[in-house]
């Protein structure tokens, strides 16, 4: 087996972590913030665009468009299931607009590694208020799609054979992203922090 069809092992792990979560929101135990999960959905699909018009390998394609799929059948979910969304707050509107400025840049600039940066800043604007939530709320939230996500980062790792940035910073930011969330999530159980 090739390195880049490993990906394709990301495809079920998405599927059962997004299930487990959608499980989880119909019993109420689950309440995305539905900022943070749509930006989740739509960056990984403007990705699969940006990787077919360059030549991404197609395995690395149906990986990028199961991580973003994922997300927005949450976002549907929430508007069809009684009580399994989280109040959109004015903080978690800023972080949509400065999460739709950076995809802006990370589109219409041609620098790698500024596109990168930009690309995982719109991450980051898109999970804060999810980040806010798992620390506050733990409750509030399910830690499947985390823990799977992590596992799916972890795998991509496995199949990078050259560690420069552009291969191993989004990888990385999801792996350190998950972490934190996931630590909020059972920090209390743990008792740690």
């Amino acid at each position: 087996m090739t390195p880049e069809y490993i990906s394709y092992l990301t495809i079920p792990i998405a599927l059962v972590s997004i299930t487990l979560y959608i499980k989880d929101m119909i019993r109420g135990r689950a309440k995305p913030n539905r900022i943070s999960w749509f930006f989740w959905g739509v960056a990984p699909l403007l990705a699969v665009y940006i990787g077919h018009t360059s030549g991404v390998p197609t395995p690395l394609l149906i990986a990028t468009f199961m991580s973003g799929f994922g997300p927005l059948l949450v976002v549907i979910t929430s508007f069809f299931t009684k009580n399994a969304y989280w109040k959109t707050t004015s903080f978690d509107i800023v972080c949509g607009v400065l999460c739709v400025i950076a995809l802006i840049i990370w589109l219409t600039t041609n620098h790698l590694y500024l596109s990168l940066t930009f690309a995982i800043l719109a991450d980051l604007f898109a999970g804060i208020p999810t980040i806010i939530k798992s620390w506050r709320y733990s409750e509030t939230e399910s830690g499947a799609p985390y823990l799977l996500g992590m596992l799916n980062s972890i795998l991509i790792m496995t199949i990078v054979t050259d560690f420069s940035f552009q291969n191993i910073a989004f990888p990385l930011y999801l792996i350190t992203l998950n972490a934190i969330i996931i630590l909020g999530l059972y920090r209390k159980k743990l008792k740690i922090l």
